[in-house]
């Protein structure tokens, strides 16, 4: 049986020596044909026109041709068959590129043509499919995204370039929503080296009201490192900033680990010896462990690396000097066991702020257990930590979600007005009945609690 048998059974192409035209497939998907049974040769018993030479039949008089299509197709009840292979094949190009992060250049390579079975495509038909796309995903964000809302923002640099990436952050029915705005270097006309926080708030502002016809102005958080021009620009857009809470994290472990500097150096130096060829050659006669070293600017390696040394230390021979010479004395490797312990539950505090639907209550809490444990860690972990740039935000979000709205202070209650849900009921019944009655009411509205919106989908992170 050939190929175009049994990629298109149900349709009369099968006679036809190569693989099915474009025109052959246009032809299938327009609704005015119906698919012909393969043994089911009869004519129709209402009133239709007689057999075409490419063995369909036309049914425009029948009312449930729709029906017997999607039921023809071998994905019963969907309607993969009504999609133009045209834009499946720009799809499938896509989606291979962009999912395994390939150059653009990847679809005109000889290799990548002659193995694959979807349609060439050149680089400029690429890359205008993928700014459609981009345009058709604006707009939709731009139709679905409410008046008032956040942003994370995370920056970093590449080749002497510097990017910046921006999500939004709000609601819908509930659920907390984090679209990507941008993704792109970012470049000042002026100066191109100017990466101040007045040029992040006009990168900002043009890119929200080009592309998704909103202000600045209606921002009403951000979320991001605690750095300076982060700190500068919530105070030029007079917002909170919700430091990212695994760089605080990050801070107030590389703090804690000045005074362990001498042992991790020693542990550090042993691992480094261990993985030159001599050396990795007998470890690996005797366990397929490796060597882990430290990096300056993760934390975590830290702990990889002590965890490591654990488990290593068991498989060393005591006859090899060169190895034993640089081994920790035996104090030193009891503080390194307490270190791993404290690591081990700074490590799953990290892990888990990293997980889904973590609330910054949930930030609080965990936090609140590391200075438990280790008070030191309060410099940069507390909930008025001189790193926290709008304390009383942070902690009257806490008290909301954890629904203790009465013990906000006057400074918290203001910081969080706007994100106050207005009640609908009316306040027309005031002077209605008694004295006594008006009084109870002004009393039972003093004492309901406000709702406040978008609080409990603030990420605690970047």
């Amino acid at each position: 049986m050939r190929e175009c048998d049994t990629q298109f059974p149900h349709y009369g192409l099968a006679q036809h020596k190569d693989y099915p035209t474009k025109a052959h497939v246009t032809a299938i998907h327009h609704p005015i044909f119906a698919p012909l049974q393969p043994k089911d040769k009869s004519k129709c018993k209402s009133k239709c026109k007689s057999k075409s030479k490419d063995k369909t039949t036309k049914k425009p008089k029948h009312l449930d041709y729709l029906a017997d299509m999607r039921e023809s197709d071998a994905g019963a009840g969907t309607l993969v068959r009504w999609i133009r292979q045209r834009a499946k094949n720009m799809h499938g190009w896509m989606d291979w590129v962009i999912t395994n992060n390939l150059p653009l250049s990847f679809c005109e390579n000889p290799v990548t043509r002659r193995y694959t079975s979807m349609t060439p495509v050149c680089v400029e038909t690429l890359r205008s499919a993928m700014d459609s796309v981009t345009h058709a995903v604006e707009a939709k964000i731009r139709v679905e995204m409410p008046d008032q809302f956040g942003i994370v923002i995370d920056g970093w640099s590449h080749a002497s370039e510097h990017y910046l990436a921006v999500f939004a952050c709000y609601e819908i029915d509930g659920i907390g929503q984090y679209p990507l705005l941008a993704m792109t270097p970012l470049i000042n006309d002026e100066s191109g080296d100017d990466h101040s926080a007045r040029t992040h708030q006009a990168f900002l502002d043009t890119m929200l009201r080009r592309d998704y016809d909103k202000k600045v102005s209606d921002c009403l958080f951000i979320v991001g490192d605690n750095c300076a021009v982060n700190k500068k620009l919530a105070t030029l857009l007079s917002i909170p900033l919700v430091g990212c809470a695994s760089h605080r994290l990050n801070l107030a472990v590389q703090a804690y680990l000045q005074q362990y500097e001498e042992d991790l150096d020693t542990i550090h130096t042993w691992m480094k010896k261990l993985r030159t060829l001599n050396h990795a050659a007998k470890l690996r006669l005797k366990t397929p462990l490796r060597p882990v070293v430290r990096q300056d600017t993760r934390w975590n390696s830290t702990y990889s690396m002590v965890e490591r040394y654990v488990r290593l230390a068991t498989f060393l021979s005591a006859e090899d000097d060169e190895i034993c010479e640089l081994l920790p004395s035996a104090r030193s490797v009891k503080r390194l066991r307490a270190l791993l312990d404290d690591l081990a539950r700074i490590e799953s505090v990290s892990k888990s702020l990293q997980g889904a639907n973590v609330t910054m209550m949930d930030a609080r809490v965990w936090f609140d257990g590391l200075v438990d444990v280790e008070p030191s860690f309060e410099r940069h972990l507390g909930s008025r930590a001189k790193v926290v740039h709008a304390a009383d935000f942070e902690v009257g979000c806490c008290k909301v979600l954890a629904g203790e709205t009465t013990r906000l202070t006057r400074a918290e209650t203001i910081t969080l007005e706007t994100f106050v849900v207005e009640d609908d009921e009316s306040d027309d019944d005031t002077d209605v009945g008694s004295f006594v009655l008006q009084l109870e009411r002004k009393r039972k509205r003093a004492q309901k609690q406000h709702k406040y919106a978008l609080l409990a989908c603030i990420p605690p992170h970047v």
